[in-house]
């Protein structure tokens, strides 16, 4: 099969990371969002299972990664070609990751000194922020402290190491296998953490051992690099369209992604007594609060959502994710990933105080608005300076 890329523009796959991202937000700001508008509770399975939104997000870096560096690294492939490579993935992701983590830092001090509770000064926990720092904190069973979002990053660079020189056995699989065999490859990929995440106790955001808040064991390791090699093969599968330039007709995204979320929504319906933790309550106000980890089986119908947003052009839903909302959107996803928690956190302590029913809806609305303009912060004046300045470094000698 032979592979070359001609990188044409795919604005569809950077706008649906706004989307994943968003999705992401919603899990964690779901109780606020119901609570204000009731006629979303008939969404709470679509917010309960955010956290998918990762699972997302792996499949696409993977797919995206190969897209945009497969060419230059395996005609010339090198120690330095691994090394430049890596160093591109740290101009991206660390200096944004690393100033999220010090922000943390200043909201733990802020915790302290206004309340004197010994938690608070518990929770910056210095052998632990190294971890952080280094980018290794989800490879072992820990809780999630400092910024417990970055669990992702930490798997992320994990899948970044092995890629760099894992490329090369990519490339060499490339050129010998057949279409079919890496469809098969590809729907063998998924059956680890559809298997695994299915097995999980609900609720514990494919993440978590049963009835605690620790990092399961091997799962951050499975679920980033089955997904993540999922995108890079799926990238090879479409190589030839793209290099074609020959579009899907048939709207596969549109398809794909309204599947998925009729799945989300009817898990609660199949699975009406989930496995939840000792004391975890089910309901609140009526309104089921549980994330089914079965939803993972939505994993192949992610691969054909991205697969149809990189061949059909003229989806529908490939067409709204281009417009300009979106890729702005996508362009920020990143940071608001990282950063909504802050947002949010400060968002949760104001409405607590608020007794103006109308007042507290405004404020819901204004939490929502605030966490992207503070990610746009976070990418216009750290994350794009960081990442340009991180590509001027790098030696024009070295293929990346």
């Amino acid at each position: 099969m032979t592979t070359r890329f001609p990188r044409p523009q795919l604005p569809a796959l950077t706008g649906i990371r706004a989307l994943a991202a968003l999705w992401v937000v919603t899990r964690h700001f779901r109780t606020e969002l119901i609570d204000a508008f009731p006629p979303l509770r008939v969404l709470a399975p679509v917010f309960n299972a955010g956290y998918l939104g990762v699972d997302l997000f792996f499949i696409l870096s993977g797919f995206i990664l190969t897209y945009t560096h497969f060419d230059r690294m395996t005609d010339r492939f090198s120690w330095r070609s691994a090394v430049g490579f890596l160093w591109l993935r740290i101009g991206r992701v660390w200096p944004l990751t690393a100033a999220v983590l010090v922000l943390f830092g200043a909201v733990f001090a802020l915790q302290y000194a206004t309340s004197g509770n010994p938690a608070f000064a518990a929770q910056a926990d210095v052998g632990r922020l190294m971890q952080h720092l280094l980018l290794v904190q989800a490879w072992t069973a820990h809780p999630l402290d400092w910024n417990g979002l970055d669990w992702s990053i930490s798997a992320e660079w994990l899948a970044y190491l092995v890629f760099s020189v894992g490329i090369v056995a990519l490339a060499a699989y490339a050129r010998v296998a057949a279409r079919r065999m890496t469809v098969i490859l590809i729907a063998a990929l998924t059956l680890p953490m559809i298997v695994v995440g299915s097995t999980m106790q609900d609720d514990t955001i494919l993440l978590f051992s049963p009835n605690s808040y620790t990092i399961a064991p091997g799962v951050v390791a499975l679920r980033v690099l089955t997904e993540f090699w999922i995108g890079a093969l799926l990238a090879i599968l479409l190589s030839a369209r793209l290099g074609e330039g020959r579009p899907l007709r048939f709207p596969l995204a549109t398809v794909a992604s309204i599947a998925a979320l009729v799945v989300v929504v009817l898990a609660p319906v199949l699975d009406a007594h989930p496995w939840i933790r000792h004391g975890q309550p089910q309901f609140r106000d009526g309104v089921d609060m549980i994330a089914r980890t079965g939803t993972i089986v939505v994993l192949p119908l992610f691969v054909l959502v991205i697969a149809g947003l990189a061949v059909a052009p003229r989806d529908p839903l490939a067409r709204v994710l281009a417009t300009r909302p979106l890729q702005l959107g996508g362009r920020v996803s990143f940071a608001l990933y990282l950063s909504h928690p802050l947002v949010i956190g400060a968002g949760v302590t104001l409405l607590a105080r608020l007794g103006s029913p109308a007042l507290r809806d405004l404020v819901t609305v204004g939490v929502l608005v605030a966490a992207w303009v503070f990610a746009w912060v976070l990418w216009r004046f750290i994350e794009e300076p960081c990442r340009k300045l991180a590509r001027r470094m790098l030696p024009r000698t070295i293929a990346v």
